[in-house]
């Protein structure tokens, strides 16, 4: 009877060369004990993480690839291998917490089942508390053989510098754009680019951002900020409709756009998003250089602040990245 092939994870093409150096580390047993994948949100760390394990847990390998037909590839990739632990937030918390690591710390004295080695994925790894992070440190420090710990993070600077400081740490950046681009437009098409935009750059958050209902809207999005900028409509008129969406995701989106115009109006390359070109042509024509970056600067500060828990009121939020726009920049007054 044939066996059914897994759904193996791969790296993304991006990442293949950092993957070819892990396996390599393996072969010569140079492999850490613990890495630490960290880089910006949506450029395949997790899947890095996912394909390394997989291919530790593999009974024959090939290419620096699992396999997908032994035993091991089988277990990993339906979730049940023994001998492979995920660690992440439970369903309604967005902390990985002391009781969780503990079960962790558990796995790793354990003898490996099938004889090779242990495999935990710490994902994100900034959801670590403070209580949870302590109680890893000595299951960094000293983990057994053929153990791996893999930290993924977002934010590594949120973890403390003893758990990074024994982690072997690989920084997975953003993928040379015509590179993501080409693959982007292989899963998406036509809106590759203005998708590419909204994630930074980062390939698999522009996936992601594909479903989201910005998207739909983004002409009528970007013609609100146009509009303001060229007087024609004011702060508190465009703002009601930038509000009907969440201000984290609409940060990058917004950061995107301005970087995106900025870009075509010193290079005066046109965005590869027909629909959008001209719109960022008028916003480019309509804000000087130095103000379009101070906006951008003031939006990033808004993400960051969200992202640390911040729960400002939306339309105000929004208010105040438009007021750069015109030149009111409440930031600055504040200092």
């Amino acid at each position: 009877m044939a066996v059914t092939r897994a759904r193996i994870q791969v790296p993304c093409p991006w990442h293949q060369d950092a993957m070819v150096q892990l396996v390599e580390q393996h072969a010569q047993g140079r492999l850490p004990h613990a890495l630490l994948f960290s880089g910006p949100r949506g450029v395949g760390k997790l899947r890095m993480a996912e394909s390394l394990a997989q291919t530790l847990l593999c009974e024959k390998p090939a290419g620096g690839l699992p396999c997908g037909q032994c035993q091991g590839c089988q277990l990993s990739t339906a979730g049940t291998h023994p001998d492979l632990h995920r660690l992440s937030p439970e369903a309604g918390s967005r902390a990985i917490k002391i009781d969780q690591v503990r079960q962790l710390v558990s796995f790793a004295t354990r003898t490996a089942q099938y004889g090779g080695y242990r495999v935990a994925i710490i994902q994100p790894a900034e959801a670590l508390n403070r209580n949870a992070q302590n109680a890893l440190l000595k299951t960094l420090e000293e983990p057994g053989g053929q153990t791996l710990l893999i930290l993924v993070s977002d934010q590594p600077t949120l973890l403390l510098p003893t758990i990074r400081s024994r982690c072997q740490q690989r920084l997975l950046p953003v993928p040379e754009r015509q590179q993501a681009l080409e693959w982007l437009q292989g899963q998406v098409g036509d809106s590759a680019a203005s998708l590419l935009d909204a994630a930074q750059g980062a390939p698999l958050h522009a996936l992601a951002l594909e479903q989201a209902d910005w998207f739909a809207d983004r002409e009528k999005l970007l013609e609100a900020l146009v509009s303001v900028a060229e007087g024609r409509q004011s702060v508190a008129q465009a703002s009601p409709l930038l509000a009907k969406h969440d201000p984290t995701e609409m940060a990058g989106v917004i950061y995107g756009w301005l970087s995106r115009s900025l870009h075509q109006s010193i290079s005066g390359e046109a965005s590869a998003d027909s629909r959008l070109a001209p719109l960022l042509e008028r916003l480019g024509r309509a804000v000087p250089p130095a103000r379009l970056l101070r906006a951008g600067q003031r939006v990033l500060e808004g993400r960051r602040a969200l992202l640390s828990g911040a729960n400002p009121n939306k339309e105000l939020l929004y208010e105040q990245w438009l007021l750069v726009l015109v030149g009111v920049d409440a930031a600055a007054a504040a200092h």
